[in-house]
């Protein structure tokens, strides 16, 4: 009996069935931000990696074109920092130059907000980012290999600042987050 009566007391008798839906909301949307995190990782190989906009043949002429290039001497890669940016900045059209810096920030800002999202033990700045350093790694060496584009370092710093962009959304959410559920209990 008094065993009962230390249950009711300090609420456990309640609680279990509460504490158990709670686990389960949270399993549930952590299985959600993961299956955001697998389309996005899709996406990103199907843009970035393959570069296949819906003409295979394109695709097809691209790995030729960067067979052909590399035969004839042409280097598969940049380990140069800020090189390519330089070219952009320099020797392209403002316009073109934006573009493709833009374009190598944007598609990877999702990258450093969705690892923490996605798997609670990378939810802090440096599991985060050596995880989008290793991913960003594996997408610069697999272009390089499959001659589906070069290994530009200045891609990897660009991908990298993106990622750390995205952690930094992550941290206001979070923030947010906290504030309204702070409200809510009030």
């Amino acid at each position: 009996m008094d065993t009962l009566i230390n249950y009711l007391e300090r609420g456990l008798f309640i609680n279990p069935p509460l504490y158990s839906l709670k686990k389960r909301l949270l399993n549930m949307f952590k299985n959600v931000w993961r299956t955001f995190f697998t389309i996005y990782i899709l996406m990103i190989l199907n843009f970035v990696i393959i570069k296949f906009d819906g003409n295979i043949n394109r695709t097809i002429t691209n790995i030729k074109l960067n067979i052909e290039r590399r035969n004839q001497g042409e280097f598969g890669y940049n380990l140069i920092p800020f090189n390519t940016i330089k070219t952009y900045i320099t020797e392209l059209h403002f316009s073109i130059a934006t573009l493709n810096i833009l374009g190598n920030i944007i598609p990877f800002i999702p990258m450093g907000f969705l690892i923490p999202m996605a798997f609670p033990s990378q939810r802090n700045i440096y599991k985060t980012m050596l995880t989008c350093f290793i991913i960003i790694f594996i997408i610069e060496t697999l272009q390089l290999i499959f001659f589906l584009g070069i290994f530009d370092i200045d891609d990897f710093i660009l991908n990298l600042i993106s990622c750390f962009i995205g952690f930094i959304i992550y941290t206001i959410y979070q923030i947010i987050f906290k504030v309204i559920i702070q409200k809510i209990r009030s």
